[in-house]
């Protein structure tokens, strides 16, 4: 999932760079960008709640008018002219709003025309967001789908932890107390030090168990054992990890995406993180890449952290 780096060119500024207190952002966010589509209200904002809460973060609730004549408002399209659109859209969205504030949160709502793809990253620096929340939109076929019909256009540009609330994940608790599972999944090819360091904090601060998940093809015979992952993983960044939080090792054997989710819907995991270098733009084969895959079916939130910040 993380791409590997070739020896021959010289390294660029990669997510590895990042400090330690924009790690501390990041697990413990001041701000965090909430994406709605409209439609997914019921769904986004009880997970909105629960991660603001853990560090009383200020919400930037955040709609984008598409250019188009169809927009999604509500459950059904509905034909609007850009006028109507964005005066509808401004309802909704003060709305929702309101009941953030009315639960305590300050927030800020946004309502803007243009590409969501360009412009949430555009919002989430301007903002100077930690974290971004955004759910996949589970009526894709709506000619005003939200951006997250196709996650693989987005994804990339964001600079942030990206918590993505797919088609199957079930509602958020109300106590927001109940995050006891979460794991990594790694690719030992490539750089983990930073998502490792990203997933032992955060799991720290969830209070919950961390899982660094490693999964090898049928075609490898020589299976590595849990420790053998261990010493390939970046040995300060491990052992602090074995400090912050309780942590296992586990290897399963089969297809990457298919075994992330089947390790995800066995153990009830809380939430999982991806290491993605980058999605492509979407192609007719787009959901055989395994980051897309596991955004379509896992039923937790997922967190991509992208290589390239």
């Amino acid at each position: 999932m993380l791409a590997t780096q070739s020896a021959e060119v010289a390294p660029s500024p990669t997510i590895r760079a990042v400090s330690v207190k924009t790690l501390r952002q990041w697990c413990t966010p001041e701000v965090i960008l909430v994406v709605t589509n409209l439609a997914d209200e019921t769904v986004i904002l009880p997970h909105a709640i629960n991660q603001a809460r853990q560090s009383r973060a200020k919400i930037v609730l955040a709609h984008m008018v598409t250019p188009h004549d169809v927009v999604s408002l509500g459950h059904r399209p509905l034909l609007y002219r850009p006028a109507s659109a964005l005066q509808e859209a401004h309802s909704i969205v003060e709305r929702m709003a309101w009941q953030l504030r009315w639960l305590g949160f300050t927030c800020e709502p946004l309502v803007l025309t243009g590409h969501p793809h360009s412009e949430i990253p555009l919002i989430a620096r301007n903002c100077c967001v930690d974290r971004v929340i955004v759910a996949l939109d589970k009526n894709s076929d709506l000619a005003g789908a939200c951006m997250l019909a196709s996650p693989e256009q987005l994804l990339p540009k964001l600079d942030v932890p990206t918590c993505v609330i797919g088609r199957h994940v079930s509602l958020a608790s109300s106590s927001g107390l109940l995050t006891r599972n979460v794991t990594l999944a790694v690719s030992l090819d490539s750089d983990c030090d930073v998502p490792l360091a990203f997933a032992c904090r955060f799991a720290q601060e969830l209070r919950a168990k961390l899982t660094i998940l490693h999964v090898i093809s049928h075609r490898n015979c020589d299976a590595p054992t849990p420790t053998q992952i261990a010493s390939r993983l970046p040995n300060p960044t491990w052992r602090e990890a074995e400090l912050f939080c309780p942590t296992e090792i586990r290897i399963r054997e089969g297809e990457a995406a298919e075994e992330i989710l089947r390790h995800g819907a066995s153990t009830n995991q809380d939430l999982m993180i991806l290491c993605s270098p980058g999605l492509s733009s979407p192609t007719p084969d787009r959901r055989t890449s395994v980051t897309s895959r596991v955004l379509e079916e896992a039923q937790c939130p997922i967190f991509v952290l992208q290589k390239q910040p």
